[in-house]
């Protein structure tokens, strides 16, 4: 049985996934659509965003009130007799 959903493409070129689409497949904001183009014929996949180390996600985001500015850390190592 086929599932036909419709949606419009708005004036700056963008579409909306529908919701029974997103929940189908758990589609989550950083996920990538992909098109796959095949003679006359549009195919369209959702593919799950990669997984993102934890601890990479939180570099920067929190300030502190040190100063740390790692390359002249570096270059005052490197230099040093």
């Amino acid at each position: 049985m086929k599932n036909l959903i419709k949606t419009k493409i708005s004036k700056g070129y963008q579409t909306v996934v529908p919701a029974e689409v997103r929940s189908k497949f758990n589609s989550e904001p950083g996920d990538e659509v992909i098109w796959s183009i095949i003679g006359e014929d549009v195919f369209i996949r959702i593919k799950k965003r990669a997984n993102i180390d934890p601890i990479k996600e939180l570099i920067g985001q929190f300030s502190t009130k040190e100063s740390d500015d790692s390359t002249n850390s570096l270059d005052e190592i490197v230099s040093e007799p």
